[in-house]
């Protein structure tokens, strides 16, 4: 089940990029461009958080196993109140009044259903319906490509309206075929039992997601306010984790504690944590080395800067390889993370201000890595308390370690110049 878990995860990155590709290579009207990945960002804001957290909640030992009716219920009524929001701020804030009605009505009613469409590939997942995940994964994103493209038959509107009309009939779709399945295979589940347990345990989860996550976005506004524009856009085009270590992980964790939840034990936890190690570290290390010139094949010559930065975001696969969080999950000790991931955002917005004036912009990378391993070692540091016997479950096996000691090497070869690559 977890390699058709990580086939979802990395076929929707897949779909997500090749539409961000689309529509760079394709819009020639730079203003348009820059409103439809506005409102990509907003539209990721308003929904990544809250879904994650309970998608995340409905796993745990806590809260009954069938509540995917529940949370339809909670994604419903924070799409609809994400919806007013948007629709209500495209009139009080300035620089949204000139966006056309049309487009507003299009990313409302998006807004308004994506939630929900995120259920039914839990659904298929939570149940272990692995080949129809499969195929659930393929047609949805597909069709998220094919329907978020229709402007290049139908000439673009004012601000890519037809984009936003594309993915609003694709979520509007999807969200009626979550809820469809979700009432037929859970059908003897309860809404108002499950509720109460699911948004009890969705809170914490829900802070930890975003200190975690924020402090990545702020990286960027310190760099942009005391370097410069021109920093800023070298950073963000550098500040970018390499994907499939992240979604690999992530897919691991969440099967993990879906397996453990119900047969009461983990599914091959070592073996799968040395079969992501072989695939994203050597990648890792790949790109590592061969970052100055990909950045000046793909970007060219004026984003070699960005390069370094990147090759220290590539550091972050290190504690991404750690499971702490996994075990602790699991073993119902989830409120843990929010007190780590504070630590981790005060640790991250602390030295990356006062190391971006210390040594440059190029430093806030650093802190970084630093408050991710920080918070891991945290993690870890809580499972050994609370699990004393199987803490050391959430270490990589010895193959894994020695591959990290690898890439560790590698990077500081590449930081002291001596020409060995």
């Amino acid at each position: 089940m977890t390699s058709s878990w990580q086939f979802h995860q990395v076929f929707r990155y897949l779909s997500v990029l090749l539409l961000s590709v689309i529509l760079a290579r394709s819009i020639q009207d730079r203003s348009a461009l820059a409103t439809i990945e506005l409102l990509f960002l907003i539209g990721s804001l308003f929904s990544s958080a809250i879904v994650s957290s309970v998608l995340q909640a409905g796993l745990l030992p806590a809260v009954p196993t069938k509540n995917l009716k529940a949370t339809s219920m909670v994604f419903l009524g924070f799409g609809l109140l994400s919806s007013l929001l948007f629709f209500l701020g495209t009139f009080a804030i300035p620089s949204w009044n000139h966006w056309s009605i049309p487009l507003r009505f299009s990313v409302a009613a998006w807004l308004a259903c994506m939630p929900l469409g995120f259920i039914l590939e839990h659904l298929l997942f939570r149940h272990q319906k692995s080949g129809w995940l499969r195929v659930s994964s393929f047609i949805s994103g597909s069709s998220y490509l094919a329907l978020g493209s229709t402007f290049l038959w139908w000439p673009l509107g004012s601000g890519g309206v037809q984009v936003f009309s594309g993915l609003a009939i694709f979520a509007f779709l999807k969200a009626l075929i979550a809820i469809h399945f979700v009432w037929k295979i859970e059908s003897d589940s309860t809404i108002w039992n499950t509720i109460k347990p699911l948004l009890h345990h969705t809170w914490p989860l829900l802070l930890a997601f975003v200190f975690g996550m924020y402090s990545m976005y702020l990286d960027g506004i310190w760099v942009a306010t005391w370097a410069g524009a021109s920093a800023f856009l070298l950073f963000s085009y550098g500040a970018r984790e390499f994907p499939l270590s992240q979604l690999l992980a992530n897919g691991f964790s969440e099967n993990q504690v879906r397996h453990f939840r119900t047969h009461g034990q983990f599914s091959h936890f070592k073996k799968e944590q040395i079969r992501i190690g072989y695939l994203t570290i050597p990648a890792s290390i790949a790109l590592m080395v061969s970052a100055p010139f990909l950045f000046n094949l793909v970007f060219g010559s004026s984003f070699a800067a960005a390069a370094g930065v990147f090759q220290v975001y590539l550091l972050l696969i290190v504690p991404r390889l750690f499971f702490p969080q996994t075990l602790l999950y699991a073993y119902g000790h989830s409120k843990w993370a929010l007190p780590a991931s504070i630590v981790e955002w005060l640790i991250n917005v602390g030295c990356s201000i006062w190391w971006l004036h210390l040594w440059g912009w190029e430093a806030v990378a650093w802190a970084t890595v630093l408050a991710f391993c920080i918070e891991k070692l945290l993690l870890l540091g809580i499972l050994r308390k609370k699990s004393p016997e199987t803490w050391q479950q959430a270490i990589p096996p010895k193959p894994v370690l020695l591959l990290l000691l690898l890439l560790g090497f590698t990077f500081l070869l590449l930081q002291l110049d001596l020409n060995l690559v």
